[in-house]
């Protein structure tokens, strides 16, 4: 009867200790993951920095002539 006690005993003794470190794990990946993503590029500027946008007609903006450059600088760059 000793022998099957001090089984079970081990058996949660493991399980609790896997359980603790599963939970450390999970809160250690959940910093990691918090520090390392990217940040909000809509977020709004800190300090004098200005965020740049095209204005105007955005149609109007390409001519036929630059969309001519644009794709004669595609071929021959191959990007």
């Amino acid at each position: 009867m000793r022998e099957w006690s001090g089984k079970w005993i081990e058996r949660l003794q493991f399980t609790l200790l896997f359980l603790v470190l599963t939970v450390m794990v999970h809160h250690v990946f959940g910093w990691m993951q918090g520090w390392v993503s990217p940040m909000d590029p809509y977020k709004v500027p800190d300090g004098s920095s200005a965020k740049v946008f095209l204005s105007g007609d955005p149609a109007g903006a390409i001519g036929a002539e630059a969309v001519k450059d644009r794709l004669k600088l595609f071929w021959e760059l191959g990007e």
